[in-house]
């Protein structure tokens, strides 16, 4: 892709500077990826899921495992991170339970079923089946 096209849609699509937003688009999130400054990404799904598939430079934060991860978590405070699942409920969850704990967490619009569906790059760790 043209530098000119990816610094366009990159303004166009991430003029966050003054506003704090609920959801990032995949197309935004794979954009803002390829910066200098890119998120912090989140996947809250089970152990199984992330090794089978998951975004690049994501860490693994279980939904149901927050107090095991609090270490991890707190590292995060004063900064943006990008929170997604399957499909959206664990996300929401998680986002709901980490409210006002210092992170700015934002929704990856159509989770992981979204980001694969527009074939985006995922990495799988070695040994993982595929389905």
């Amino acid at each position: 892709m043209n530098k000119l096209v990816i610094i366009a849609l990159f303004i166009s699509c991430f003029s966050f500077a003054n506003e704090s937003p609920k959801t990032v688009s995949a197309e935004q999130l794979l954009i803002n990826q390829m910066t200098s400054e890119s998120y912090l990404i989140i996947d809250v799904r089970t152990h199984e899921e992330f090794s089978a598939g998951h975004l690049k430079g994501a860490i693994n934060v279980p939904f149901n495992e927050i107090e095991q991860h609090q270490s991890v978590l707190s590292d995060l405070v004063g900064k943006r991170a990008v929170v997604y699942c399957r499909s959206g409920r664990r996300a929401g969850i998680f986002i709901d339970t980490m409210q006002d704990k210092g992170i700015e967490l934002v929704h990856l619009d159509g989770d992981y079923q979204g980001w694969t569906k527009a074939a985006l790059p995922v990495v799988k760790a070695v040994g993982s089946s595929q389905k």
